[in-house]
C-alpha cells in the first residue's frame, strides 16, 4: 500500500513526485526510474552517500536529487558535500586572481573578464590582429565557447562560457560570477556515440539509445533534450560532445598532475594556482596545485584538504 504524506512526513523526509511504499514494517520503498527497480530509502540513502564520495560502482547515483532528499542533504551546496564531516571552512575564489593565468595580486579587469591586465592586452591585441610592434600575435591561444556542468537546484545542468583559453577558466568565472556557492558535476547529458553516417561523435539518450540529444539554451543555463532521429527537422544541430568537468580528489589530482602536464591550465610553480580540477571532496572549488621539493602537491581552499595529509 502507498504510505501517506502525512505519514511520511512524520517518519522521514519525502522526495516532491516520488510514491511511496510501505511492504515491509518500518521500511519505505519506491520506484527508481532511473535504476528501473524497487528501492528502499535506506539503500537510496546508501547509494547517494557513497556515489558522493567517489565510489565509481554507484556513480549513477552522484548529484541524484532523490537521493540528496533521502540522505538528508537537501540544500544544494549540502548535496554536494559528500559527508557530513567535510565542512566548507575556506573560500574557493578571494577574488584576487586573473581567472586565465591563475596569478593572483595583480589589477584585475572586472569588466566581465575578470582577468589580468597583461591576459587583458593580449587578447586586445588579438582581436585587432597586431600587437605593439604591428606585428600580428602568433602565440596567443584563440578563445573558445567551453562548457561547465553545474547544479541548478539539485539537478545536473551545464553553462556555456565565452571567451575562455583554456580549462581553468571556465570554472574560475563560474566561481567568481556566482551570486552564492556553486556546485559543479561531472555527468555526461547522454551516451557519447559515434555516427558513422556524419563521421563524428553524438549524444544519445541513455534510456532509448535510438534518440538523438538537442541543446536548449535558456536563461544562460544549458539543458538537453532527447527526440527521435527521423522527427529532426532540416534546421536541427545535434548537441555537441564535450568533455566532461573534471572532479578528482587532491590525491588523485596530485598523481594525475604528476604524470604530465599539458599545458592546458595554469602553470605548475612553486607557487599555488588553481587547475582544471573540481575538488571531489566538496565540488564548489579547484584544486590548487604548486610544486615543492620535486614533487606535486595539491590542496582544496574552500574544503582544506591536502594531498600532504593521510
Amino acid at each position: 500500500m502507498s504510505v501517506s504524506a502525512e505519514i511520511c512526513a512524520a517518519v522521514e523526509p519525502c522526495a516532491v513526485g516520488v510514491e511511496y511504499l510501505q511492504w515491509v514494517p518500518g521500511k519505505r520503498h519506491f520506484r527508481c526510474e532511473k535504476l528501473c527497480g524497487i528501492w528502499s530509502t535506506a539503500d537510496c540513502s546508501s547509494r547517494y552517500m557513497r556515489a558522493m564520495v567517489g565510489d565509481e560502482r554507484v556513480s549513477a547515483c552522484r548529484f541524484c536529487p532523490i537521493g540528496a532528499v533521502h540522505a538528508g542533504k537537501v540544500d544544494p551546496n549540502q548535496a554536494a558535500t559528500p559527508s557530513a564531516k567535510v565542512k566548507i571552512t575556506g573560500r574557493p575564489d578571494n577574488g584576487s586572481r586573473c581567472t586565465r593565468c591563475g596569478r593572483f595580486n595583480l589589477r584585475i579587469i572586472h569588466s566581465g573578464a575578470e582577468i589580468c591586465v597583461s591576459c587583458w592586452n593580449r587578447q586586445r591585441e588579438w582581436r585587432l590582429g597586431r600587437n605593439s610592434k604591428g606585428k600580428a600575435p602568433i602565440t596567443f591561444l584563440p578563445l573558445q565557447v567551453r562548457r561547465v556542468g553545474i547544479m541548478l537546484n539539485g539537478v545536473p545542468c551545464y553553462q556555456m562560457i565565452a571567451d575562455t583559453q583554456n580549462e581553468v577558466e571556465p570554472l574560475a568565472k563560474c566561481i567568481r560570477f556566482a551570486h552564492d556557492s556553486v556546485a559543479f558535476h561531472d555527468e555526461q547529458p547522454g551516451l557519447t556515440v559515434w555516427n558513422e553516417q556524419t563521421r563524428s561523435f553524438e549524444y544519445r539518450d541513455r534510456a532509448n539509445p535510438g534518440k538523438v540529444m538537442l541543446e536548449l539554451n535558456q536563461d544562460g543555463v544549458t539543458r538537453y533534450a532527447s527526440v527521435a532521429v527521423d522527427s529532426l527537422s532540416p534546421g536541427d544541430v545535434t548537441a555537441v560532445v564535450r568533455m566532461p568537468t573534471l572532479r578528482l580528489s587532491v590525491y588523485a589530482a596530485a598523481d594525475w598532475l604528476g604524470m604530465g602536464e599539458e599545458g592546458d591550465g595554469a602553470e605548475i610553480t612553486n607557487e599555488w594556482r588553481p587547475q582544471a580540477i573540481v575538488c571531489s571532496s566538496c565540488s564548489i572549488s579547484l584544486v590548487q596545485a604548486r610544486r615543492f621539493a620535486g614533487h606535486i602537491e595539491c590542496r582544496c581552499p574552500a574544503c582544506k584538504s591536502s594531498s600532504t595529509v593521510h
